[in-house]
């Protein structure tokens, strides 16, 4: 198949070497001639400083946006309007207006959706939800999810003072930053019911976004659930851990593992990684997901609806921290 991709930044690029990897044609489009140059030169693709030139040259099987927050929907818009099947990173958009009318566009085309989603593709959390699924730990009772990044270190070959994550006005901030834990907190135990949070700057980064966030929920199984995300914690750190009535599940990003307890069934083991298993292996799951999407004519597991419901999720935060009020949805 042939996708054309907009954005090269990191995950562009990321992307891009995948898609050819599994044996697919690229093109790229980016604003700015030294990501063009450089994806050209790396990749040794075409390469566009129009979008429209871009999609209207090449007969395109699909569009993969990976423009800054701000701009995902108007690019969404431009790939809808030609009738592509697309993957959007996270989050969706930075707001939720025009989005349901998008979404009627998205089903009256026949489009195949995918908003990045690529934590559900890595082997800690599939590993957690499969033990969920199987019913391993019974009832959820309480599900702590956390997440935080030192963010001058994120990409060290940029000033982060001038990236996304850093300014307002491109959609950045922890919450959006870290929508992958919401989406991973809906994707095990549904939409929660009611929220309280609590954001701040802590003014240690010279930004202008929340560097400090952390939540409360409740969800209509009577689960409570903790999350927190932080641009502030370094070496990089992420997990979740789970409490049921019959065990508990443990996933640790450093640790490598996924520790499990099965009360009731005198279990306590833990999970390694698979040998040699990379960061890289869960983008490339995530990809050869979607082409198989297309391929078969399938809805996205993580397809435009669930981006929405976290997105909305992601405002509800915003909304409690504004109003220093519980959020009841």
């Amino acid at each position: 198949m042939r996708f054309a991709v907009i954005g090269c930044g990191s995950i562009g690029l990321r992307h891009i070497s995948n898609l050819l990897q599994l044996g697919h044609e690229v093109v790229a489009y980016n604003r700015g001639q030294a990501r063009r140059d450089l994806a050209k030169r790396r990749f040794n693709i075409p390469t566009f400083d129009s979008i429209d030139e871009m999609l209207d040259s090449n007969k395109c099987d699909a569009v993969i946006i990976c423009s800054p927050n701000s701009l995902h929907k108007y690019h969404m818009i431009s790939v809808i309007e030609r009738g592509l099947h697309f993957f959007v990173e996270k989050p969706l958009a930075v707001e939720l207006n025009d989005l349901s009318e998008m979404e009627a566009d998205i089903t009256k085309k026949g489009l195949i959706s995918h908003v990045g989603a690529n934590m559900r593709f890595h082997f800690g959390p599939m590993t957690v939800k499969e033990h969920l699924d199987l019913d391993f730990i019974g009832r959820p009772l309480w599900a702590n999810f956390w997440g935080g990044m030192y963010l001058p270190d994120w990409h060290p070959a940029e000033d982060y003072r001038e990236m996304y994550s850093s300014k307002k006005s491109l959609g950045g901030g922890a919450i959006l930053d870290f929508i992958h834990e919401i989406d991973l907190m809906c994707w095990m135990f549904g939409e929660p019911k009611l929220l309280a949070a609590m954001a701040r700057n802590s003014g240690c980064l010279d930004i202008e976004t929340e560097d400090l966030v952390d939540v409360i929920m409740a969800f209509k199984t009577g689960m409570q659930g903790n999350l927190h995300v932080d641009y502030l914690q370094r070496p990089f750190q992420r997990g979740i851990h789970i409490i049921g009535e019959k065990g508990s599940l443990r996933w640790d990003l450093v640790e490598e593992s996924v520790k499990v307890v099965g009360h009731d069934k005198g279990v306590s083991k833990t999970i390694q990684y698979p040998h040699g298993y990379i960061k890289n292996d869960m983008y490339v799951a995530q990809m050869e997901y979607f082409c198989s999407c297309i391929q078969g004519n399938n809805q996205s597991i993580s397809g435009f609806k669930e981006g929405m419901s976290a997105l909305k999720i992601a405002q509800n935060i915003k909304q409690s921290i504004s109003t220093q009020q519980f959020v009841k949805r």
